[in-house]
């Protein structure tokens, strides 16, 4: 006996910042996401502090490559899109996705197609991002139908991620790469990140502080700094108060000779130092609007060139390690007397 649900997802705005080549990428790597997931295998908790089962998921997201194909249509580039849709409410930004969980052995209670429903988006946004950083957003976002008042949709932006690839792209460091998107959700799959709650291995715990990276909308505040941080050093394991020079002679190891542009390694420690001694500024949650970007970059306390470098150099560890078919780097330093 088959027992399934749909559920449905309403995204308020659902275009990512994107120029014109990275435009008509999102729209590619979407139109395999769409294909991708078909009554494919699934494996997840069925409850906070439950037990992970098998699932059948299926992902209707017909509507959301029909509204980026009309945003390119009209404005030519998603972030041109989104300057127009200031001016006018027609040029669409919302689109609807379609997330349909099964199951083969029980019949499934409300409460869990929610909650697998929202572990596989949260896998979907890793999958994006890691593939091509900045790739999805999901804001103003709510589920829809009968029963959907009772569970509140979680909402991702695509500022920072958009952020770290162009600054990849500028410093021409890191080097960003385009891993398939089958190989990443495969390796997500192997990490086991959407069995666990609270993760214990490393690499989870740098793959859920990603999602709370995601989070963030305009703040690139002192909070979003240790975010960073604490990914950095998780994943070349240097998790001593004064590892700076380790840190950063480990990213010599794996990526070479890091150009003074992209070294964001002593502001982001600097930020943490001013953060613990309670001496770094506090801002006011700000007015979420369209005019409010600029203003925030330039007021004091932000650190957009250390975030969106650091968030870069994660994802392309992550990359790396993809690569590789590893989930974490072990590091050795060497003594000897002469």
């Amino acid at each position: 006996m088959t027992s399934s649900a749909t559920i449905n997802l309403h995204i308020g705005n659902a275009i990512p910042h994107a120029n014109d080549n990275d435009t008509g990428k999102i729209i590619a790597l979407w139109q395999h996401i769409g294909s991708f997931f078909d009554q494919r295998s699934f494996t997840a908790l069925s409850a906070i502090n439950g037990k992970a089962r098998p699932y059948q998921i299926s992902l209707d997201a017909g509507p959301l490559l029909k509204i980026m194909d009309t945003a390119r249509d009209q404005s030519n580039t998603f972030s041109a899109h989104q300057k127009a849709h200031v001016g006018d409410a027609d040029k669409a930004v919302d689109a609807v996705v379609s997330i349909t969980v099964s199951s083969n052995n029980h019949a499934l209670e409300e409460v869990e197609s929610y909650q697998v429903a929202t572990v596989f988006l949260q896998q979907l946004i890793l999958a994006a991002n890691i593939v091509m950083p900045g790739s999805m957003q999901i804001l103003n976002a709510h589920f829809t139908g009968t029963g959907a008042h009772r569970f509140e949709a979680q909402n991702f932006d695509s500022r920072i991620l958009y952020g770290a690839r162009r600054t990849a792209v500028y410093n021409d460091w890191p080097k960003l790469g385009a891993p398939a998107f089958d190989t990443v959700w495969a390796w997500l799959e192997n990490c086991e990140t959407s069995t666990v709650d609270t993760a214990i291995r490393d690499i989870n715990k740098v793959l859920f502080t990603l999602l709370k990276v995601a989070e963030q909308r305009h703040e690139y505040s002192a909070r979003t700094v240790l975010l960073v941080m604490y990914q950095l050093e998780v994943l070349l394991d240097s998790r001593h108060a004064n590892s700076l020079e380790r840190i950063r002679s480990r990213t010599r190891m794996i990526f070479g000779n890091i150009p003074e542009a992209a070294d964001c390694f002593t502001e982001l420690y600097e930020v943490r130092h001013n953060l613990f001694n309670a001496n770094q500024p506090v801002h006011r949650p700000p007015l979420i609007c369209h005019s409010t970007g600029k203003a925030l970059r330039e007021q004091i306390g932000q650190h957009n060139s250390a975030v969106e470098a650091g968030t870069a150099l994660v994802i392309a560890l992550l990359q790396d390690l993809i690569a590789n078919n590893a989930q974490r780097y072990e590091f050795s330093e060497s003594f000897s007397r002469q």
